[in-house]
């Protein structure tokens, strides 16, 4: 199961040992290097790493005074455009916290008080204006949808939220015109689509919703165009490729869909070219990589796909730049890195970008 089903929450003594050991490593960097930040939930200590990441060779080097402290099991993670405001879903604590980034350092700071929300938060979606946050509330059965203020990043929510869905959504993805949302159900194989009001940020039921898929999805994906919808079917061995149509928001299977994965896919990525589709495959400890049809959709698994990775792979993301795509490695402990043949898509090669003392959870990049 994915890391918030999987991972028994440690202690307070030991979370806090390991937040000072961390803070006082040699690896760190008092900020303003070349390169952009990244920012990784620790859910064991309730905390946020912050990185600064070579645009060159993808290395992390540790922001001075990360991890920094949030709330408690933070399990999903947000990233403003403006690059000012982080938000994280504390998924034990059913509340968000929003954190000030400094532009110079990376630097978080959090802002109190923290933003109440349904019964255990799981998963979060920021609308590419940054208007706009929704947040996945996976025992209440129900997403919350909050307006954020440019100025402070604060949080205001919606009349009408939070809007009812399906059983346990533990995973959205917004699609990058902002128009339509997808939540799927962690219980049955279904995906749910709304219809994002302009200007309000209410949910409407797109027309045919909910959507079958093989089975439970605990992550989705969409591409850069909009087009189309990829969900980790975790049970079945396999993700389901959706075409979205453009005006009404409904989702229909592509050609050949579902198609074939490892074990246990757990997480799905996108490439920012649109031309790629990565899986992490938890069961096998592995990559699968697959060619994206940009008319139809279909994909084309890579010839040498799968490529290795470490122990329960739980979460992938490509950088924005699309030069690397980072591996969180749950039973490992660490973050693979793998350089991406931009003619190919292929990964052949990784090395290890950091390694933690406890099991990584959502990474996002500063663009």
């Amino acid at each position: 199961m994915m890391l918030n089903k999987r991972a028994g929450w440690l202690g307070l003594i030991l979370a806090l040992a390991w937040l000072a050991s961390c803070s006082s490593s040699s690896n760190t960097s008092s900020g303003g290097s070349p390169g952009r930040n990244a920012y990784l939930t620790l859910p064991q200590a309730n905390g946020i790493a912050a990185y600064r990441v070579d645009p060159n060779t993808g290395s992390f080097t540790n922001v001075l005074g990360s991890p920094f402290v949030g709330g408690a099991s933070p399990i999903s993670i947000a990233l403003h455009p403006s690059g000012k405001f982080l938000y994280s879903a504390n998924q034990s604590a059913n509340n968000i916290s929003l954190f000030n980034i400094d532009s110079t350092s990376g630097e978080l700071t959090e802002v109190m008080p923290r933003t109440a929300v349904g019964l255990n938060p799981s998963s979060l979606a920021m609308a590419g204006g940054g208007n706009l946050l929704f947040v996945a509330n996976e025992t209440s059965n129900n997403i919350s949808v909050f307006t954020v203020s440019a100025s402070d990043g604060t949080l205001t929510q919606v009349s009408g939220s939070p809007f009812a869905t399906g059983a346990q959504p533990v995973a959205l993805a917004l699609s990058p015109s902002g128009q339509f949302l997808y939540a799927a159900s962690g219980n049955v194989a279904l995906v749910y689509g709304y219809a994002v009001a302009s200007g309000t940020g209410a949910l409407a039921p797109v027309p045919g919703s909910p959507f079958v898929v093989q089975s439970p999805a605990f992550s989705m994906a969409i591409d850069p165009s909009g087009h189309f919808l990829y969900a980790a079917n975790f049970s079945a061995d396999t993700v389901s490729g959706m075409m979205i149509d453009s005006s009404t928001g409904a989702l229909s299977l592509t050609s050949g869909s579902p198609f074939a994965t490892g074990t246990s896919p757990i997480s799905v990525a996108v490439h920012p070219s649109g031309q790629f589709l990565y899986v992490a495959n938890e069961g096998s400890n592995n990559i699968s990589v697959y060619a994206i049809d940009s008319t139809t959709g279909v994909t084309t698994q890579l010839t040498m796909s799968p490529f290795v990775a470490g122990t329960e792979p739980v979460f992938l993301t490509v950088d924005p730049a699309g030069k690397f795509l980072y591996v969180c490695n749950q039973s490992t402990k660490n973050i693979s890195q793998f350089g991406i043949n931009l003619t190919t898509g292929g990964v052949p090669t990784s090395t290890i970008a950091t390694t933690l003392t406890l099991a990584p959870g959502e990474m996002v990049f500063a663009k």
